[in-house]
């Protein structure tokens, strides 16, 4: 039995939360911890464990955040399915999925196979390692949208224009990672 001033909406959205929480601030971190280890050109077991530690932290927080979602979503299906912010989190969070999902299955076994070697070194590092910058950037504008959306009570737009200006900040945040793609990676 829930107190008088908490209803079950209210539970459900306080776990919402912090599946956002858990997936961004797992993102983030596994993002800043890699931007940190590559520094020296480099990526060791140690830093590989990190990086592997916020990825536990990512799928949490998307497990979490799915199931909250869809906890929400049955207190009022037919007005989810009337929002368009709702339509649009539910894309990003799929991108989310699909884009982690990638990263999980072939960018980790990717660094794993270059642990210790001097990514200038490896002509397949190189060779892959926009697929690896593109991901990140998807990733962080992702979780960006996502959680900004859900702090606004109300969006005045349809799908297609929310839609479109978030994948212009998609593009450009590609676009912005494969130019500054040397220098990050320590290519130079």
């Amino acid at each position: 039995m829930l107190p008088e001033f908490l209803t079950i909406k209210t539970v459900y959205l306080i776990m919402h939360v912090f599946g956002a929480i858990l997936g961004a601030g797992g993102a983030f971190a596994s993002d800043a911890m890699f931007f940190k280890t590559i520094k020296d050109g480099v990526i060791d077991s140690v830093e590989l464990s990190f990086m592997k530690l916020g990825s536990k932290l990512v799928w949490t927080g998307v497990f979490v955040l799915v199931v909250s979602g869809l906890l929400l979503f049955s207190t009022d299906p037919s007005g989810y399915l009337a929002s368009p912010k709702f339509m649009v989190k539910v894309t990003i969070v799929a991108i989310i999925i699909l884009n982690g999902t990638i990263f999980h299955l072939v960018h980790m076994p990717h660094i794993s196979r270059h642990l210790d070697i001097k990514f200038n070194e490896s002509p397949t590092f190189l060779k892959r390692s926009s697929f690896l910058m593109a991901s990140g950037a998807v990733s962080m504008v992702s979780w960006i949208s996502t959680v900004i959306l859900g702090m606004l009570r109300q969006v005045p737009y349809s799908y297609l224009e929310i839609i479109n200006v978030y994948l212009a900040i998609v593009a450009f945040a590609i676009c912005v990672s494969l130019l500054t793609k040397k220098r990050m990676l320590n290519l130079i």
